[in-house]
């Protein structure tokens, strides 16, 4: 019988290598921006920390400028920089698009475990979208995120932020309209290193 457990146990280790490191980066992160003594310098995060945290609904109906579904499936695993605007996007939003990219760029090799997110809650600002998917390469553009700024705060109060997005599909942190750059990017290069820290440890079996 013993034995039998044994294999048992054996066959779903790498099962649960799989869930440790998928969910890793979120899990490591919380722990450390929750428990901010126990980073070495003993750092507070520069942004305002989501509590409770707003997960994006399974339901939310976003779509991109062509009319199709947004494929979330893209932001799964990845930590997202979201920019939420209403339905033009004046100089200071542009400004704010710029931060995000330069941010990203800042981040080196980490970039690539980093996207870039413009939700837009105007579905009908299609020509809008088109033109800064054509202006900001590479970051990702939806349209439809009325339901998102319902649950994030009243009136417009959520609207011209930059917020960031869990690898488990949670907004966790926002910033001001007026926040620095670098504020955003030191809290994103600290909630990184916490993750690979987290999916090293994993990787040698501590815990």
């Amino acid at each position: 019988m013993s034995d039998e457990a044994g294999r048992k146990s054996r066959s779903l280790a790498p099962l649960w290598a799989m869930v440790a490191v998928f969910a890793a980066p979120a899990i490591a992160a919380w722990f450390f921006y929750l428990n901010p003594e126990y980073l070495p310098s003993g750092r507070s995060n520069k942004g305002e920390l989501i509590d409770p945290v707003v997960a994006l609904p399974s339901d939310l109906a976003l779509s991109t400028w062509d009319g199709s579904d947004f494929p979330r499936d893209l932001l799964e695993g990845k930590w997202t920089l979201v920019y939420l605007a209403g339905g033009a996007c004046d100089d200071a939003c542009r400004n704010q698009l710029i931060a995000m990219r330069q941010i990203r760029l800042a981040l080196g090799e980490s970039q690539h475990s980093v996207e870039r997110l413009l939700v837009l809650t105007d579905t009908t600002a299609t020509d809008l979208a088109r033109e800064l998917g054509a202006e900001f390469a590479g970051m990702r553009i939806a349209l439809g995120g009325g339901r998102l700024a319902e649950l994030l705060g009243e009136g417009t109060v959520a609207l011209d932020r930059i917020y960031i997005l869990d690898p488990m599909g949670n907004l966790m942190m926002r910033y001001a309209a007026g926040a620095p750059a670098r504020d955003t990017l030191e809290d994103l290069e600290h909630l990184l290193k916490a993750s690979k820290n987290w999916i090293k440890g994993a990787q040698y079996g501590h815990k």
